[in-house]
């Protein structure tokens, strides 16, 4: 997905419409699309016209982009994985802050939800903005942006891929120029936000009969100014291609679902075998005339499942059957599966569990998993500063605390299924290498030391008691 780029700094409302016009015809579809094979709705199947009426037609979509995207997201993007630190000790008030308009805004939840939309769209979109208390005084200062005082808090919500429009400018480091948000009612009535530098701008768009057609039109419904002074869309991309984990393997799960469908419809043959009949009509010969007795005489056989009067003879009665090809299957299940895994390099971690692996090992197994999710977290880590960003826009115009973002220090945990022999000889060698307490509570699994500051507290209370003792023994 290219950027779309602008040297306007603000579109006409024709404009407006002819953009959502092109995203409705290119960016939209392939979201769309997307969506449903993380939902099991696999079109390439479902839409598959049947070949014969009179054959099976079974469609399985098996949802193979839901695993992928669920094993990513869940492994690199999992709530509270992600942590914000102070990089100095001045900056620590701020950051504590921070993570409480982070509390309130559940910022581990629409983290979680925007690396998952990177690993199925290749971007995700949160939209800011401020949240206005009754007490809430705007003060204006000439010709000056305005300002707010009272207890305002930014917030911040995770939108719809498809429901956004981001236009950058043609600098070098593109910067955002325009946003725009459109969003269904009904059918024929849309919600349409358009945010600049400047202003944010509501319109109703809403379908009407004209002589040429059926056309759009706008009703402005509010215009407000924009207190952050610049579009307060936060973009996070997967590289610059912006290209999901599940768009590369398409036509794998495409073929992965097509042979689960085709070993259904082998299944189905089979259970619909051809009769066979030896030297013996289904229909007697003086009732074979009447019309409709062959019908109803197969109707009662499927009935009753009974044949009565059976000349003796061998094997007067059998089903035209073929052998299913289980091997084959098999086979071709499991290859199709691994490079589903390979070529979208995440792995399978039920065969991973399936063997007696140290942590070490599943590691090195892990290497090209890896490569991505640092990749895709190094770039995502460009939105999640942004974000920071535009909530420092909302602390500098309320008076509250105010930092620059190189005063926080983003850090990933990975979720992976803990050795805590191999975490504590670890925490060994490091210790003995002369590593600081902290950094030494920090490597140990969440599930071990959940807060790194509260067991180092924990640490010098016992150090405290130990010298306390010490001292009455004496």
């Amino acid at each position: 997905m290219e950027l779309l780029k602008t040297e306007l700094e603000q579109f006409s409302v024709d404009q407006i419409e002819e953009a959502i016009q092109m995203h409705e015809r290119t960016t939209k579809p392939r979201a769309m699309r997307l969506w449903d094979y993380y939902r099991a709705r696999n079109r390439t199947i479902l839409d598959k016209p049947a070949p014969d009426p009179n054959n099976p037609d079974s469609k399985v979509p098996v949802g193979y982009g839901r695993k992928i995207v669920t094993t990513f997201t869940g492994y690199a993007y999992r709530p509270h994985y992600i942590t914000y630190k102070a990089d100095d000790t001045a900056s620590e008030p701020y950051v504590t802050q921070l993570q409480a308009s982070f509390d309130l805004n559940r910022e581990h939840i629409k983290t979680e939800r925007a690396g998952r939309n990177t690993a199925i769209y290749g971007y995700a979109y949160e939209l800011l903005y401020i949240a206005a208390p009754s007490d809430m005084v705007e003060v204006r200062t000439g010709n000056a942006p305005p300002t707010l005082t009272g207890k305002v808090q930014p917030r911040f919500f995770s939108v719809d891929p498809w429901e956004i429009i981001l236009l950058y400018d043609y600098s070098s480091e593109p910067q955002k120029q325009i946003g725009i948000r459109y969003y269904r009612i009904t059918d024929d009535w849309y919600k349409v936000e358009q945010y600049t530098r400047a202003s944010v701008q509501v319109w109703d768009r809403k379908r009407g009969m004209e002589s040429g057609g059926q056309k759009w039109t706008y009703t402005p419904v509010s215009e407000s100014p924009n207190f952050f002074g610049e579009i307060p869309i936060v973009a996070y991309y997967m590289g610059d291609e912006r290209i999901g984990i599940i768009e590369p393997v398409l036509p794998l799960i495409d073929g992965y679902d097509l042979l689960m469908s085709d070993s259904f419809n082998e299944f189905d043959r089979f259970a619909h075998a051809y009769l066979l009949l030896k030297k013996m009509q289904l229909v007697p010969p003086e009732l074979k005339k009447e019309p409709g007795a062959e019908s109803s005489w197969l109707r009662l056989l499927k009935r009753r499942r009974v044949f009565e009067n059976l000349p003796d003879i061998s094997e007067p009665v059998k089903f035209l059957t073929k052998d299913i090809p289980t091997a084959y299957i098999e086979y071709m299940a499991k290859l199709v599966k691994d490079e589903i895994h390979t070529q979208s390099h995440v792995p399978d971690f039920k065969e991973l569990a399936t063997g007696t692996l140290s942590g070490a090992a599943i590691m090195r197994l892990m290497f090209d998993f890896e490569n991505v999710v640092s990749s895709a977290e190094a770039d995502f880590d460009e939105g999640l500063l942004d974000r920071i960003r535009l909530m420092n826009v909302v602390y500098s115009k309320t008076g509250a605390l105010t930092d620059d973002t190189e005063a926080v220090v983003i850090t990933h945990k990975r979720n992976m299924p803990d050795d805590l022999k191999e975490h504590a000889d670890t925490a060994l060698v490091l210790k003995n290498a002369g590593f600081s307490a902290w950094l030494i509570a920090d490597s140990m699994p969440d599930s071990v030391v959940p807060d790194v500051e509260e067991e180092l507290k924990r640490q010098k209370e016992e150090r405290e008691q130990s010298f306390a003792d010490v001292d009455r023994e004496l």
